[in-house]
């Protein structure tokens, strides 16, 4: 059962106009421990903003996805091109498998090595497909085994504070960098990991979200997150400053990243002002789904798929924001999904190990739409989706029957 956190008992003045989004801290391995989080608050100039996190209501637990899919093989073709991947002439780049490092495939006189991964495609849903590796030691792109969204994941966390660089709007003459959550065995797959850039409320930073954020590296998402108070701000904006950085990364080999990201199959998401810094960054060609969640702005030109994300009992924000969002929408599946007992804050999980039911769809969408995950597709896609026959959902969609 998750815990409501009062409002009242959550209020912290910052800077005598601000209020702190959980500024207090948390450990490695730990799911925001040490204390209680301070509520969202504040506006900023785009009508984001946190705010108080009142009393959820009872949560109802999605069902944990069973079976799963993993990727299929296939053999090199012959004169450099693969069978169902595309040619690759002298290392070229493969056709169906995206681009970027662990996308393209590198042979010998030609003969490309590795092989395709298929990764079932629907409307818009189907996301790693393809693949092949550079070289022995370079990464695959393709379909994840199938795995349970609710549970930690196989991969163990590593937390790397302050790196990166400076993005966004300077906060006591110091401009912020970023906080990276990230298997610490980025070789244990075999597989190129896919990005997930995160957004904080008004005043607070990835510490606050840490719980969440780890669970999904756990799950094998590298989570770049910007640690400006004010994440919609500064010019270029952080969130996709930390997308360039992570890709950089991918080519750098001093770094723990290099030649370990799947630079095809980047997200974005973030809450409160975050949220309204995901639509912005979502106009990013890099970004290929969105989550923004109790906060969104209506953005025509998405490159993938969106899940727009509000609590049922949100006074402060509303719902009015991801509605909008989802009508501006024409050819792209997307969701409007309400959780109808959450409020502005009382959607995270505070404490202890398990998810809430809000964080743990958020992991199936992104496990769908970035690791080809087809075992949990029928929570959003289909006529009778899981979500959509969910009574703690309210549930809006286009372009998702099939």
């Amino acid at each position: 059962m998750r815990t409501n956190l009062s409002s009242t008992a959550l209020s912290i003045a910052m800077f005598g106009v601000v209020v702190c989004w959980g500024c207090g801290t948390s450990s490695e391995g730990g799911d925001n421990s040490g204390g209680a989080a301070s509520p969202s608050g504040g506006s900023v100039s785009d009508g984001s903003g946190g705010g108080p996190a009142g009393s959820g209501g009872a949560s109802t637990t999605v069902p944990a996805a069973s079976g799963g899919a993993t990727s299929s093989g296939g053999g090199p073709g012959s004169g450099g091109s693969l069978a169902t991947g595309g040619s690759a002439t002298g290392g070229g780049s493969v056709g169906s498998g995206g681009r970027g490092r662990g996308g393209a495939s590198a042979g010998t006189g030609g003969a490309a090595t590795g092989g395709t991964a298929t990764g079932g495609e629907g409307t818009g849903g189907a996301t790693a497909q393809g693949g092949a590796t550079a070289s022995g030691d370079d990464c695959t792109v393709g379909a994840w085994a199938a795995a349970d969204p609710s549970v930690t994941g196989p991969f163990t966390v590593t937390t790397e504070e302050e790196v990166g660089p400076e993005a966004g709007e300077a906060e006591d003459g110091v401009v912020p960098r970023f906080t990276l959550f990230r298997p610490t065995d980025m070789k244990q797959s075999g597989l190129c990991h896919p990005v997930i850039t995160w957004g904080n409320g008004t005043g607070s930073t990835p510490t606050m979200y840490g719980g969440m954020l780890r669970h999904f590296a756990s799950h094998g998402f590298v989570v770049i997150g910007s640690n400006s108070k004010n994440v919609a701000r500064g010019d270029p904006k952080p969130m996709v400053v930390g997308v360039t950085w992570v890709l950089e990364q991918n080519e750098d080999p001093s770094s723990a990243l290099y030649h370990r990201i799947d630079a095809t199959h980047i997200g974005a998401t973030g809450h409160s002002q975050g949220a309204m810094a995901t639509s912005q960054a979502c106009g990013d060609e890099h970004i290929t789904t969105c989550v923004p969640i109790e906060g969104a702005s209506a953005q025509r030109n998405l490159h993938g798929p969106a899940m727009f994300f509000c609590g049922g009992q949100d006074t402060l924000v509303g719902c009015s924001g991801a509605q909008s969002a989802l009508a501006a929408v024409t050819d792209l599946p997307a969701m409007y999904a309400e959780h109808l007992s959450s409020d502005h804050g009382s959607w995270m999980s505070f404490g202890g190990n398990r998810r809430s039911d809000s964080e743990i769809a958020f992991t199936a969408w992104m496990r769908v739409h970035l690791m080809g995950d087809d075992s949990l597709r029928s929570w959003f896609y289909g006529a009778s989706c899981t979500l959509c026959t969910d009574s703690a959902w309210q549930i809006d969609r286009k372009n998702m029957d099939q």
